[in-house]
């Protein structure tokens, strides 16, 4: 089995000269994406670029520790900064944007590969609990603060470069990616050559049916892995595909457990059961609920856990009885209409659950006693067969 940093390890010799960009390197990008460059790469409007090599250096010379993401990007920064084909790869216009407020979660940054192209990454949802809210705010929301702040983004790196460029993000960031490359200026969208979802999350029906996001679908890509349970999520009309991934259940969500061959990625041959459970019951669920119902069962679970004084989950982690008390308080003080509400869309999701296992035991009942059928019917011996009486 093997991952983007024994990809590294075979391919890290060629250069993007002799070798253009590919879906691996895109996920290398959004993940790397991930690194908290405060300090290490220069802000949004100055033209000050550094190698991901130098980045590296300064990186493990301030001692960051991002060790509270199942994906810590420090052992593929070093691995990639280490390469010939990703250590002078230089980077700008580091964007960390994270309002409470507001509820959006925003980073991005742009990667100059040699060859002339430049690759912009979105960051995925962090550790925040501000950065989850915006996640479950796509469900009711036509637009985030953090979609429109991604279309800010790419059109200001289109205005100031002139080559192609690829737009990719990893969970979020991958919605950020696609939203922006959609509502991106003309000018902007004809200079994007590819755009790359890596298990991120759809859009709801507005704009997954408008003209600006069908208009890219021929430059996108999504890829998930077989237990996929964010890129599942909501509205997604991009071409799919399923990778293999070593991870256990929600666990392949990481990109270290996606499973690399060559230039590309290993394909699953199909979507696992258990994900497609998952996503049609969502989609049930979803479907059943009007958008005064989705914003109240948001806001009711982020107000309480925002309630418990934590801004972070590794916050809640740490505290978990302290926090979870807050919560439950937090959650039981609400007015009896948004309190008989939220609960209500909860006895929804559980309908919804039943209603998708009755109907896949129904279809895998239909299966099995076709498949007796049919071998019974095999096993008849031949002159049994020839007594059958003929059809009219």
């Amino acid at each position: 089995m093997a991952n983007f940093i024994d990809y590294l390890a075979w391919r890290g010799d060629v250069p993007f000269t002799g070798s253009p960009c590919n879906d691996v390197d895109n996920l290398i990008f959004c993940e790397l994406a991930y690194l908290d460059l405060e300090g290490i790469v220069a802000p949004v409007g100055s033209d000050e670029r550094i190698t991901l090599a130098g980045v590296c250096g300064r990186y493990l010379e301030l001692g960051i520790d991002q060790s509270c993401f199942d994906n810590d990007p420090k052992e593929l920064l070093i691995a990639a900064a280490g390469s010939e084909r990703f250590a002078s790869v230089e980077l700008a216009s580091f964007a960390n944007d994270v309002d409470k407020e507001q509820q959006h979660q925003f980073s991005a940054v742009t990667f100059y590969l040699p060859d002339g192209s430049a690759f912009v990454a979105f960051r995925g949802t962090d550790n925040t609990i501000v950065g989850w809210r915006e996640d479950f705010n796509f469900s009711y929301l036509e637009s985030t603060p953090g979609q429109r702040l991604a279309v800010e983004y790419l059109d200001g790196i289109c205005a100031s470069f002139d080559g192609p460029v690829r737009v990719g993000g990893h969970s979020k960031g991958g919605n950020f990616a696609v939203y922006a490359a959609s509502f991106c200026s003309e000018a902007s969208r004809s200079r994007v050559v590819a755009v790359y979802s890596n298990d991120g999350p759809g859009f709801n029906s507005s704009i997954a049916d408008s003209k600006e996001y069908i208009s890219i679908l021929g430059k996108a890509k999504l890829f998930i892995p077989e237990f996929s349970i964010v890129g599942i999520l909501l509205s997604n009309k991009m071409p799919r595909t399923v990778i293999k991934s070593d991870g256990n259940g929600k666990g392949q969500h990481n990109p270290y457990t996606w499973q690399v061959l060559g230039r590309t990625f290993e394909s699953a041959e199909r979507q696992a059961g258990s994900s497609v459970v998952v996503s049609e019951t969502l989609d049930r669920w979803l479907d059943s609920l009007d958008t005064e119902q989705r914003q109240n069962l948001v806001d009711t679970i982020f107000d309480s856990l925002e309630a418990s004084g934590a801004d972070t989950l590794s916050e809640i982690k740490e505290n978990p009885l302290e926090s979870y008390n807050a919560v439950l308080r937090a959650v039981i003080s609400r007015d009896e209409e948004s309190r008989g509400g939220f609960m209500e869309t909860l006895k929804l999701l559980v309908s919804a659950g039943k209603d998708v296992m009755l109907e896949e035991t129904k279809s895998n009942l239909l299966e099995l006693f076709d498949i007796a059928a049919r071998a019974q019917i095999q096993s008849l011996p031949q002159f049994q067969i020839k007594q059958f009486p003929p059809l009219n």
